[in-house]
């Protein structure tokens, strides 16, 4: 079955928007519980991105250090 197709579970919730945005997507037709859902899905992934990021700083930046210092693990293997 298709996304589109698909029934998932949701849940109520209130939003707060600014009154010239609300009337705007409503001029537009806009799904506003769609266009929430998919800025909150980007926010997350953004966020999980950043928190990532800042919980293995110390890994990548020795990683990054490694092979400055003794270039790539199987380096000598690139065909290219």
């Amino acid at each position: 079955m298709g996304k589109a197709l698909e029934v998932r579970a949701r849940k109520s919730t209130n939003v707060t928007l600014p009154p010239e945005v609300l009337d705007r997507a409503k001029e537009l037709g806009i799904n506003l519980s769609r266009a929430s859902e998919r800025g909150v899905r980007e926010e997350i992934q953004e966020t999980e991105a950043r928190r990532w990021a800042d919980d293995n700083a110390d890994l990548v930046a020795a990683y990054t250090a490694m092979v400055e210092r003794d270039g790539l693990p199987l380096g000598k293997y690139k065909t290219f």
